[in-house]
């Protein structure tokens, strides 16, 4: 029998014996000595992520982002609250009206959108049956030949040009 645990463990998983390889096995971890961080590890890491409590905004682009998000609520809470002002101090009609004509400016913006994506879709469409007929496909080809033979050129000659 092998006097060391790691030894015992190999014989005894190449016998097929689990229950003794369990236990040399446990044995042997027993012998591996323990390492943990050294003295104030803990202390240094604690100290190096520490934040402020009060820590406030440090750059400007923060102090923007925090105006604005401050500023869109503020103007989200108001919205619905003017509008039901609006309705008691300026003439009901004049209101609905001019909310009326907001809502159908903001039909033909989305319309305007929406047609500018059509359009696009048609474009890419037709240049993509233009690609997959055979003629397409052949000048697609002969641009990418064109392409490699241009950038092997440039491969090849470049180098030259920077060491002159």
């Amino acid at each position: 029998m092998p006097q060391d645990a790691w030894a015992e463990w190999l014989e005894a998983e190449r016998t097929g014996a689990l229950d003794r390889a369990d236990s040399a096995l446990r044995e042997a971890f027993a012998t591996v000595p323990r390492r943990g961080p050294g003295a104030g590890f803990a202390d240094r890491v604690i100290r190096a992520r520490r934040v402020p409590a009060m820590a406030g905004v440090g750059r400007p682009s923060e102090l923007w982002v925090t105006a604005g998000l401050l500023l869109g609520a503020l103007g989200l809470t108001a919205a619905p609250l003017a509008v039901i002002a609006g309705l008691f101090v300026v003439d009901p009609g004049r209101v609905v009206a001019t909310l009326a004509r907001a809502c159908v400016g903001m039909a033909e913006w989305l319309n305007a959108g929406a047609s500018i994506w059509g359009l696009l879709i048609r474009a890419g469409t037709a240049a993509g049956q233009a690609a997959v007929s055979p003629t397409g496909s052949m000048l697609l080809t002969a641009a990418l030949l064109a392409a490699s033979m241009a950038l092997v050129v440039l491969n090849r000659y470049l180098p030259v040009e920077r060491s002159s």
